[in-house]
């Protein structure tokens, strides 16, 4: 039997009619390392954490091990303020499995100052229809963290932004 790819037939070329749909439910562990761990434990406490960069000064939340400018380790951690800016945003009108009710906005936000960004889901917004979410926020918004109730050391200690009052 030959077991080289045929060439000649590309997944475009495949009818629907012969394409067939399937779950693939995987349950697995994952090694989050020692930055994110303190990162996590962190925001246990509703504190979030960054690193910083000895040379440049660059903060990072989420947390970095390196600079991404000058690959230096960036080994300080510092506490930063509990505010962000709005960076990018989109509104998901479809469900997803373990994700909220559609709609629901994940926004891009720049935590205080940092150098990079972070996603999470943006919630508290008023609207008569879906479709009016998509023009209830501008990039550059303040937005603010909302702390769960039920916090366990994960990203979800954040149960979601708001904008800032």
């Amino acid at each position: 039997m030959d077991s080289e790819p045929d060439e000649s037939v590309s997944t475009q070329e495949i009818k629907p009619e012969y394409k067939y749909p399937f779950h693939w439910d995987l349950d697995f562990s994952l090694n989050i390392g020692e930055i994110n761990k303190r990162f996590f434990d962190e925001l246990e406490e509703k504190r979030i954490m960054g690193t910083k960069c000895p040379d440049c000064g660059d903060v990072f939340v989420p947390p970095q091990s390196v600079c991404v400018e000058c690959y230096t380790e960036a080994d300080e951690w510092v506490e930063v303020e509990q505010k962000g800016i709005l960076e990018s945003y989109t509104v998901c009108f479809f469900e997803f499995r373990k994700m909220p009710e559609p709609p629901y906005i994940t926004g891009v936000i720049r935590v205080d100052d940092s150098a990079i960004c972070m996603m999470h889901f943006i919630e508290e917004i008023e609207y008569d229809e879906p479709m009016d979410l998509v023009d209830k926020l501008e990039k550059g918004q303040e937005v603010e963290p909302v702390w769960s109730d039920d916090r366990n050391g994960n990203i979800f200690d954040m149960d979601h932004w708001r904008l800032a009052e």
